[in-house]
């Protein structure tokens, strides 16, 4: 679970970097639409589902400390 939380996590970092540089070039009305359309959707959901996986990541710690 910890090496495809950090691809997740590696993976999200380097689209945000892509998009501030594509920011810098593109800047119109599809863009803008692009963006509040399929962008910061993208982006909201991958951070939500980083966050979900670290605490399913510590309910399973719980859990298998109580097993043992």
């Amino acid at each position: 679970m910890n090496k495809t939380f950090s691809q997740l996590q590696q993976a999200l970092q380097g689209l945000r970097q892509q998009w501030q540089r594509t920011n810098a070039l593109w800047d119109d009305v599809v863009r803008w639409q692009f963006e509040r359309e399929s962008w910061q959707p993208l982006e909201r959901q991958a951070q939500a589902t980083l966050q979900e996986m670290e605490r399913l990541a510590q309910v399973i710690a719980q859990a298998q400390q109580n097993v043992h």
